[in-house]
Order: structure tokens, then sequence, then C-alpha cells
């Protein structure tokens, strides 16, 4: 993405997902409005509450503690979220997340 694209994007964070979280998904890249977001946590439950699929839901968070950290690896503009403050981690609408499941084929 160029950084023109990124600079328009500034309400939006965009989202890629890898594997079987696109499979679920249905869709490779999401587009989330930053209105509900604010850290990579309200970013989880966002992604949840757009998607809505239970399947996706079981590939993305832990079912008792709803904590994505044991199931994917997220990273904002390609750096790992717990290089910073992990789930507590802000989230400017230029950034781009990338969540790749921890149990994925090479």
């Amino acid at each position: 993405m160029s950084r023109t694209e990124t600079q328009q994007l500034g309400t939006e964070v965009v989202v890629r997902l890898i594997g079987v979280l696109a499979s679920a998904a249905g869709n490779r890249e999401l587009r989330l409005d930053t209105a509900s977001i604010a850290t990579v946590a309200d970013l989880v439950r966002e992604l949840l509450r757009t998607v809505n699929n239970p399947l996706f839901e079981s590939y993305l968070v832990e079912a008792g503690t709803k904590d994505p950290r044991p199931n994917v690896i997220i990273l904002l503009n390609e750096q790992d979220c717990n290089m910073f403050s992990g789930l507590n981690t802000r989230i400017e609408g230029t950034t781009v997340v990338t969540i790749i499941p921890v149990a994925h084929g090479g």
C-alpha cells in the first residue's frame, strides 16, 4: 500500500487476515471504522462483531477469556503488538493490522 493510500484511510483500520481466519471471515481484508477502535482489544471486539461467525471467533480468540494471544499473532504495521503494550496498544487510522493464526502452514 502506498503512503498516499494509507493517508487517505485516516478513519479506517485495514485488517489483513491470513489462512483460516480469511476463510472463516469470507475475506482476506476488512476495513473497520476507527470510531469504535482505540486499542488492539477494541479491534478484536469489533472484528468479532463485524464478522459474526462462530468459526471465525473460535480461530481468533480463546473461548473462555476472549483473548486472542494464544491463537494468533497480531502485527501492527508489520510489528508484533506485544512489542508495544499488547492488547492495550493504541491503534491509529493509518495502522495496517495483519492477523496470523499461530497454527499455520509454511
